[in-house]
């Protein structure tokens, strides 16, 4: 790449030199192009005589018929060969970059450029043509040195000049040429900074206003203008004559370079939009776990165990008055000794014998223990123990609303862990190696073309579209015009991050499995519910 050629520094008789013409919409870059055919006139026939054949030298049919201010005069990429003196200069006029009508319109001028230039063995000088009437460096002069530069190998720096238009001297010049030269990419000699008030300009402007002003008092105005705009076009040519010529396939090689690099952004884009689209998915799936887990904490009380006392009969090795009324269950006399009565099983006791025990009262025969009558009591060798019991109740709604919950949550965690979690990971490791491709292309890219960064290029542009948003009339939204700019904003915003992303982004060696566990954490039974955006 930059390779240069080692043709001679000084002109011969024949010999054919190649200017680059560039220059922003509206800087005076068509108008510098009819003023070098013209000026061959003036030399030819005098200027009283070639006056009356001033004519625009620019071809119409890539002339833009629109007459809207911002919009190039040219449409086309076209190579003119002007003779002067005894050598053959071929000038490529280029579109003005900045067009209002979008970014569509200089990518494919950039294209009819490069086309152009190919056409051509090498370039002796790549010609910026600037107003410098213009206060600072504008968004769009930016823009446009960012285009150019994109295509233009590194070493062609040293054949940049630049042509001031509308001043006759750098005293006249409003612009900062320190602020232009830290756009271009280098130092610009100062033997390569011309000025020129263009006297086909005033031309033009006589012809329109007085179409019948004669030849001869248009000469008589013009004369001395065109005299000293000659002078400067030949110290241009005199400046083109002593740089090395560049090679002009190494301007084909940076186009695809650059049409790389923008295939790999186009590309990672489209992978992080798939990545994002997963993790939404995956953010959806995790909200239905959480209110499946909510679910199953709401219903997890379908299951009650209460303990409930429970009267046993326990064997004794004593025997025992005991009350059999109904509910009673009272040990009314333990260890009695009253005599034994039949056999020692289980069996009721002679009543009369139960009046003798100890709890009866002599005169009522009522215990006074529990307050019954005699004939409901037993004497046996058992007596009474309260137990506790524990007895399990099902709510079955909720039951059945806590087994689906459950199944849910299953469900989904597997459908996360076996097929979301292996999606995932492969999309991003995808944007990974994309990411890694992306930069080693941007790298490739820099390390050959004067730009000075790929990134500064879309700043560029992003700057642009946001001068367009404020001068934007109201009637833009109305239009369309507004919701055009803001989406292209939108998306030379998102490529910017995307670029500092993928300069941040790991290794593709790099295990992401722990990457992935932020996005999809392993859900357990007692896992607690959690904001679905913790997964953002």
């Amino acid at each position: 790449m930059g390779n240069q050629s080692s043709k001679g520094n000084s002109a011969t008789k024949g010999e054919v030199y190649h200017m680059l013409l560039v220059g922003e919409t509206g800087s005076g870059k068509t108008s510098f192009l009819n003023l070098v055919y013209n000026v061959q006139l003036v030399h030819k026939l005098g200027f009283a005589t070639s006056a009356k054949q001033f004519r625009k030298y620019n071809k119409i049919k890539f002339e833009n018929p629109s007459k809207r201010p911002m919009e190039s005069a040219t449409i086309g990429s076209e190579l003119y060969e002007v003779r002067f003196e005894d050598m053959t200069i071929g000038i490529i006029d280029t579109p003005g970059f900045g067009d209002t009508r979008g970014f569509e319109i200089d990518k494919q001028n950039v294209k009819d450029i490069v086309d152009k230039v190919n056409g051509v063995e090498y370039i002796n000088c790549i010609c910026f043509v600037i107003n410098g009437r213009q206060a600072r460096v504008t968004p769009q002069f930016q823009y446009v040195v960012s285009e150019i530069s994109a295509v233009l190998p590194k070493m062609s720096v040293m054949n940049m000049v630049v042509l001031l238009t509308n001043t006759r001297d750098e005293t006249e010049a409003n612009i900062d040429m320190k602020e232009v030269t830290s756009f271009l990419g280098g130092e610009i000699m100062q033997e390569n900074i011309f000025c020129l008030e263009n006297p086909y300009c005033k031309l033009e402007k006589l012809r329109n206003k007085k179409p019948d002003l004669p030849c001869e008092e248009i000469a008589t105005g013009l004369k001395d203008d065109f005299s000293v705009a000659s002078k400067t076009l030949e110290a241009i040519l005199t400046s083109m004559m002593r740089l090395n010529p560049v090679k002009t396939c190494d301007f084909m090689t940076l186009f695809v370079m650059k049409e790389a690099v923008e295939k790999a952004t186009l590309k990672l884009m489209i992978a992080c939009q798939n990545q994002a689209s997963l993790i939404k998915v995956i953010g959806l799936k995790k909200q239905e776990i959480d209110e499946a887990l909510k679910m199953k904490t709401l219903n997890q009380s379908f299951k009650n165990t209460y303990t409930v006392p429970k009267i046993v009969i326990v064997y004794t090795e004593d025997r025992n008055t005991l009350c059999g009324a109904d509910g009673c269950y009272s040990n009314c006399h333990l260890e009695c000794i009253l005599p034994k009565q039949g056999d020692h099983k289980v069996k009721m006791c002679d009543k009369d014998i139960i009046k003798l025990c100890h709890c009866m009262d002599e005169v009522t025969n009522i215990c006074s223990k529990c307050h019954h009558s005699y004939d409901t009591h037993y004497h046996m060798m058992h007596k009474f123990e309260k137990k506790d019991e524990q007895v399990t109740y099902f709510d079955e709604a909720m039951k059945e609303r806590y087994e689906m919950a459950e199944k849910s949550v299953e469900d989904l965690s597997t459908l996360m862990k076996d097929q979301l979690d292996s999606k995932l990971k492969m999309a991003m490791e995808e944007v990974v190696q994309l990411s890694e491709d992306l930069i080693n292309k941007v790298n490739h890219f820099e390390e050959h073309a004067s730009a000075a960064s790929y990134a500064k290029l879309i700043e560029c542009q992003l700057m642009l579209v946001e001068q367009r948003i404020k001068a934007t009339p109201a009637d833009g939204v109305i239009n369309g015009i507004m919701s055009e700019l803001v989406k292209t904003k939108e998306q030379l915003l998102e490529k910017l991050q995307l670029l500092t992303k993928a300069r941040q982004a790991p290794s593709a060696s790099k295990d992401i499995n722990a990457d992935i566990n932020l996005v999809i954490p392993r859900t357990s039974d007692s896992a607690k519910c959690c904001d679905p955006e913790d997964i953002y």
